[in-house]
């Protein structure tokens, strides 16, 4: 099919939620895209924090491809070996003792909100979940009540209860809000969504002590933040604290659909048999895949990523001396540009692509710089020049 028959199919056929690039990708090798007409692009989104290896990273393809040929998928009724090991390892690398394996990273989100309620229904206790302003954690049902967008809020009323939210990293509004009824709180370490908006060490480390003084239980959702891409396993890691519940997806397996709900084990012991289940999460292929994953992120990947995103925010760093460029904000291989509202960041979207840089736009008139863990300090380096470039024409405007 050619570009326009793939457009028309599209129109024609799918519901219509995505607004999406004219851009029509095809193949990817190393950290590089490659679309319809043959043009490489460097990928600084990587399918929005997922595919964290790349395209055809060696390890993992010779991985997924055996599993494929062995088994894919296998009802949870059975056990399996590979479901198995991977949850071992998972759990010693995470310090994790209990585990559920999903598909998404609202599935695992949704698992985590079921596990808090039943936690405190086994004690007799009715409890309210407080959220983020600001936040996104999913499209079900539940995560969008979770969620901060207060306009999706109103098109798909009335929504589950059980949940309310503070301002973003006001810790006076925090307090007020975690009156008694609150049994959990459930945020990310950086809003992704809203702009790459991470927490303050004082907000997060008084808002964690606070809830442990009380009996409140703390959740992380580490869905675009974990596996290595703030340069630790995990982003609750850069804030020296231990969550009773966080959740994964996104790199977890990275590309192959998958999530996770981690709890402690008084936490995670909260479901009993039938609370809970997935058909197709912890699946042979997923788990084969997330477990190739881990073993390359501990096998040298994480440590080498935590220092080109080092290198990425010192390079960044420098574009504060553009008047235009409001902030630039965030951790390791996570990177948010905000640009003043004269200068629209879908413009510098298109500009960079248009070079042979894919970025995304996140709230806030942001930038959102996303790549591989395996990026480069080249690949780095020609995307900061061209930024650089951008901004020195718009200057000139």
């Amino acid at each position: 099919m050619n570009f326009a028959k793939i457009k028309e199919a599209e129109a024609e056929h799918y519901m219509p939620v995505f607004a999406r690039d004219n851009l029509c990708i095809e193949r990817g090798e190393g950290n590089c895209l490659f679309d319809i007409n043959g043009n490489k692009y460097v990928d600084f989104v990587a399918g929005i924090a997922t595919n964290i290896l790349g395209y055809d990273h060696p390890v993992y393809t010779e991985t997924v491809c055996k599993q494929i040929h062995k088994l894919m998928h296998v009802s949870n009724h059975y056990y399996t070996e590979i479901q198995s090991r991977y949850i071992k390892k998972l759990a010693d690398a995470s310090g994790f003792k209990r585990i559920f394996l999903a598909n998404s990273g609202a599935e695992a989100n949704e698992c985590a909100f079921k596990l808090i309620r039943r936690f405190f229904r086994n004690r007799g206790e009715e409890k309210t979940i407080l959220t983020s302003e600001g936040a996104f954690h999913g499209r079900t049902l539940a995560t969008l009540t979770a969620t901060g967008n207060r306009g999706q809020h109103d098109v798909y009323s009335p929504l589950p209860s059980g949940f309310k939210s503070f301002k973003y990293n006001d810790f006076e509004d925090f307090k007020s809000k975690l009156t008694p009824d609150v049994g959990a709180v459930f945020l990310e370490t950086i809003q992704g969504e809203c702009g790459v908006r991470p927490f303050s060490n004082d907000f997060m480390i008084n808002a964690y002590a606070l809830c442990k003084s009380r009996g409140i239980l703390f959740a992380v959702d580490e869905v675009q933040t974990g596996m290595g891409r703030t340069g630790k396993l995990f982003s609750f890691e850069q804030y020296g604290i231990r969550p009773d519940i966080i959740t994964l997806a996104k790199a977890i397996a990275a590309g192959i659909p998958m999530g996770a709900c981690l709890a402690t084990e008084e936490v995670g012991t909260a479901f009993k048999l039938g609370d809970h289940g997935s058909t197709f999460g912890g699946n042979a292929l997923a788990c084969a895949a997330a477990d190739a994953v881990l073993d390359i992120l501990l096998g040298g990947l994480l440590d080498s990523s935590a220092e080109v995103g080092e290198y990425l925010g010192n390079k960044l760093a420098h574009l504060s001396k553009y008047n235009f460029i409001v902030d630039v904000r965030g951790m390791g291989l996570m990177r948010g540009i905000q640009l003043s509202d004269k200068i629209p960041a879908a413009v510098f979207e298109s500009k960079l692509r248009e070079r042979g840089y894919l970025v995304n736009v996140a709230g806030n008139n942001t930038i959102r710089l996303l790549p591989p863990l395996t990026i480069t300090v080249e690949e780095i380096d020609g995307l900061v020049a061209a930024i650089d470039e951008i901004c020195a024409a718009t200057c000139v405007m």
